[in-house]
């Protein structure tokens, strides 16, 4: 089963970026192996919005792949993650996912709150994790070169900026958009083992 999260519909550059941010944060986690589930953007009955499996659990430290969990932590970090909460960890089949990346990167920031940020941890739930397994996920991190990070940035913002379902989110705020979310990445990458 497939559940459909239409876009926001008030006018606000945000609405785009955080697409954005939900899309390049599934698209990267599968690069890095990191458990968040695959997301789609697409048009259904007239709405643009993200297509995505049905989740009907909440996950707890029972799950199948509690260890993929743990070291995902490290993930949420880097990619400045200020709303990861127990509720956004959901299961199928005893199989965990973390859901719901709105917040991800630079969407819905203000350029000062970002700076009081950036060198802090943000997340509000642990993940269950420990030292080692945030570690194990700064190692995954760390395999990526930055130059496949950059890649899956632009051509996310590409494909948003084609669906045009926000205006504000012209040629000029893609690339701002792009700039700044890799930025955030390489900076909480170089600092993520402080941050456990």
């Amino acid at each position: 089963m497939k559940f459909f999260k239409p876009v926001k519909s008030f006018k606000d550059v945000n609405v785009a970026i955080e697409v954005f941010a939900e899309l390049s944060a599934s698209r990267l986690s599968k690069i890095m192996g990191f458990p968040l589930l695959d997301l789609k953007i697409t048009e259904k009955e007239g709405k643009i919005g993200l297509l995505m499996d049905h989740l009907p659990e909440k996950a707890d430290e029972n799950v199948i792949n509690i260890d993929k969990i743990r070291s995902a932590l490290a993930f949420e970090e880097v990619i400045l993650n200020i709303d990861l909460k127990e509720e956004h960890v959901l299961s199928k089949e005893k199989i965990a996912y973390i859901i719901d990346h709105g917040h991800s990167f630079n969407a819905w920031k203000p350029l000062y709150y970002i700076q009081e940020i950036i060198d802090k941890k943000v997340s509000r739930f642990n993940l269950w994790s420990n030292r080692e397994k945030f570690m194990e996920g700064v190692e995954i991190i760390n395999s990526v070169d930055d130059k496949n990070i950059l890649e899956i940035l632009r051509d996310t913002a590409e494909e948003v900026y084609q669906y045009n379902f926000c205006k504000l989110f012209d040629r000029k705020a893609m690339e701002e958009t792009i700039d700044l979310s890799f930025r955030i990445f390489r900076y909480r990458k170089r600092i993520l083992p402080s941050l456990f």
